[in-house]
């Protein structure tokens, strides 16, 4: 061994290696001799070796491969001394470097869940080998993940691939050919799925510049932490379900929500109605995936189909429906998106279809809401349902509203009022099928009057049931007004009959009617107020009751203003407003009453400010009544009464014992008397006894001594 450096043994380059070193040395091999420089760099052993490799370079770089593959950490510190020293003497010789592959690869703040790169929460920063790594991340169960490598120490290599793979489970994903990245430089991976289990995942990476993780000298290994987190959880008091009629491609909204909606029976492509579902989690956010949808009719005619638009396609049912997965009475496991529609089809039968919604999110079914629509048939019968209004205006003006939305203002606080704010119908028309059941005509009821000379028209609507004060639920049910003429009277009257064409009759010829018969009133000449009772318990109800008559005597018109009642003592509840006669009065409610009587007993009063007998000045017109007395009241006479009667009873008492006393001193002097009497008459007695004890022994005597001479 002549070589001109002395190596020592212990780094010195045997068998296979020294391809390595000669591509240290001379990054591609040439094809004539080798220089004189390289013999004397390299061992005689070594050379032969070399040119041998020069012939077929295929073994000694698969065995310098190989070799390279295991665990030989001091081969290679050899070959980098050698390569080291190569470089020192041969500086025209091209450097490893200019390869410029990365040394590491770490995953980078840009990775993407669903298309959406981490948010700070999302992920945990690792800046010791780039600035915008990341150790872990959290993502949402069954989301597309795109992973963010960055290449640390030199470019990455356009081709390379990522092998992935769980610890403990093994590879999953291999990703596709890398656009190559300069160094530090994000590149996004092709997606893959994240596992549907919540849990955590090590995911062990192997970034591979040839494609074909068949050797390690081109790979660079990584890892990450991925949390999987459960999708956000469907919220079914927060997700709504809104429903309208028609086949207009509107959407339902909050109002029409608690509608009862409608549609004809007949089969047709026309829509009936639709649904309009809204996602959202527990947050109230949007959820654009996760959740399937169950619409079922669960009684009822029609048919369902569901449509991902966010507003309703018109025209999407049909006379020949086909039925499938997404057209049925019941219709499962349904993604809506964010946002989709149930359509409300007619399946030819009249009646009413509950329609059952209910949402299944991460395996758990939730009921979500129920809707009724009302298949109705073709109309049979008119009838008037509500007469509000029947008495017009002398001299012309409409009476009641032939609005389709009913208000606030002009239900409650000028209920009948004639005024252009007023509301309520005059007439409430009703329209039925042949069961009895509500339902809309192809056209509003037309209004015929008997003498145009008392009423001139009339207008009818379909209420919209948009409001607490409608007429009904947004079909079947008519607003109707009429106007009387500027020749009505008072005492006029004429009969309106309210009509539509029978649309199983002759065009033209046949018609459903229904009548009803108005009269006329004129302006308020006398009032009067009255109440229900002449006496009241204190606090008791009340019903006040206020009436006008024109100067005919009629009754006045609908809507005529009523006075105000004012009391003059205090009353419980509200006292009366000023209102509106219909039928010639203004009653207070004895169901729901709202003025109470008075509490102090006595006489008290109801006035009004009207017409008593004049059209044109106005005179207090006043209502009496009494309140009894109260309890207390009651009681305390009661205690009075109770009390008089024990002075009475104390005085005839006291009577009573004065007389008592003097019988008994009456009795007294008669007993001193008697004693007196008995006194002298035991001392008569007394003696008259001596008496006779003396004249008994003075015959006693006689006798002894007859006795002795008769002896003798």
């Amino acid at each position: 061994m002549n070589s001109l450096f002395k190596f020592p043994r212990r780094v010195r380059i045997h068998g296979g290696e020294c391809g390595a070193v000669a591509r240290a040395l001379h990054h591609e091999a040439q094809k004539d001799a080798l220089t004189q420089n390289e013999q004397s760099l390299i061992s005689d052993e070594c050379l032969l070796l070399r040119q041998a490799d020069l012939k077929k370079s295929f073994g000694s770089t698969f065995i310098e491969r190989k070799q390279m593959s295991t665990k030989t950490t001091f081969k290679r510190i050899a070959l980098g001394l050698v390569a080291t020293l190569g470089f020192g003497l041969l500086s025209a010789l091209p450097s490893y470097a200019a390869e410029a592959t990365p040394t590491a690869v770490v995953v980078g703040k840009t990775t993407e869940d669903d298309g959406v790169a981490l948010a700070a929460s999302k992920y945990t920063a690792s800046t010791l080998l780039n600035a915008s790594g990341i150790s872990a991340f959290s993502v949402v169960a069954a989301s597309s993940v795109e992973l963010a490598v960055i290449p640390v120490g030199g470019a990455s290599i356009a081709d390379a691939k990522v092998r992935l793979a769980y610890a403990g489970v093994g590879i999953f994903h291999t990703s596709a050919a890398m656009a190559g990245s300069a160094a530090g430089t994000a590149e996004l991976l092709d997606a893959f799925t994240a596992p549907s289990t919540a849990g955590t995942y090590t995911i062990n990476a192997i970034y591979d510049e040839d494609a074909l993780f068949d050797t390690v000298d081109d790979q660079r290994t990584f890892s990450v932490v991925m949390t999987v987190t459960n999708p956000a959880a469907v919220s079914a008091s927060l997700s709504t379900a809104f429903i309208t009629a028609g086949n207009a491609g509107t959407a339902a909204d909050v109002d029409t929500n608690d509608v009862t909606a409608s549609g004809s029976s007949t089969m047709a492509a026309a829509n009936r109605g639709s649904i309009l579902l809204t996602m959202k989690d527990t947050a109230a956010a949007a959820m654009a995936s996760g959740n399937l949808i169950t619409a079922q009719i669960t009684s009822g005619p029609g048919y369902l189909r569901a449509l991902t638009a966010d507003t309703p396609t018109a025209d999407s049912c049909s006379a020949t429906p086909t039925y499938s997965a997404t057209v049925g009475r019941a219709i499962s496991a349904f993604d809506p998106g964010a946002i989709a529609n149930i359509i409300i089809c007619a399946d030819g039968t009249a009646g009413v279809a509950s329609i059952s919604l209910s949402v299944t999110n991460q395996l758990v079914t939730t009921t979500w809401a129920t809707k009724s629509f009302t298949f109705y048939g073709a109309v049979r019968t008119l009838s008037v349902a509500t007469s509000n209004f029947t008495v017009g205006a002398a001299g012309g003006d409409e009476t009641g509203a032939a609005d389709a939305s009913r208000d606030a203002t002009g239900e409650v606080t000028n209920a009948g009022a004639l005024t252009a704010s007023t509301s309520t119908p005059a007439f409430i028309i009703a329209a039925k099928d042949s069961a009895s059941q509500l339902a809309t005509a192809s056209a509003v009821p037309v209004v015929i009057s008997s003498n145009v000379t008392v009423v001139s028209s009339g207008t009818c609507v379909l209420d919209d049931g948009a409001t607490i004060y409608s007429s009904g639920e947004g079909f079947g049910l008519y607003n109707c007004s009429f106007t009387t003429a500027a020749t009505a009277k008072s005492g006029d009257t004429a009969t309106l009959t309210f009509r539509i064409a029978d649309p199983l009759g002759t065009a033209g010829i046949d018609y459903l009617t229904t009548t009803a018969v108005v009269t006329v009133g004129g302006a308020r000449y006398k009032e009067t107020i009255s109440l229900d009772k002449a006496t009241y318990n204190p606090g008791e109800a009340m019903v006040v009751t206020r009436t006008a008559t024109d100067a005919s005597g009629n009754v006045v018109a609908d809507g005529s203003s009523a006075p105000a009642v004012v009391f003059n003592k205090a009353v419980g509840g509200t006292a009366p407003a000023a209102g509106f006669y219909v039928g010639g009065k203004l009653v207070t409610s004895a169901t729901k009453p709202g003025v109470f009587a008075p509490v102090a007993s006595g006489v008290f009063e109801a006035r009004i400010t009207g017409y008593n007998s004049s059209a044109s000045a106005t005179t207090p017109i006043i209502a009496t009544a009494e309140i009894g007395q109260s309890s207390g009241e009651i009681a305390s006479q009661a205690a009075a009464d109770a009390a008089a009667e024990a002075t009475d009873a104390a005085n005839a008492a006291t009577d009573a014992a004065n007389a008592a006393a003097e019988a008994a001193d009456a009795a007294t002097a008669a007993a001193q008397d008697a004693a007196d009497a008995v006194a002298a008459l035991s001392t008569q007695v007394a003696e008259m006894v001596d008496a006779l004890k003396k004249q008994i022994t003075a015959l006693t005597n006689l006798v002894i001594k007859i006795q002795k001479k008769v002896k003798a």
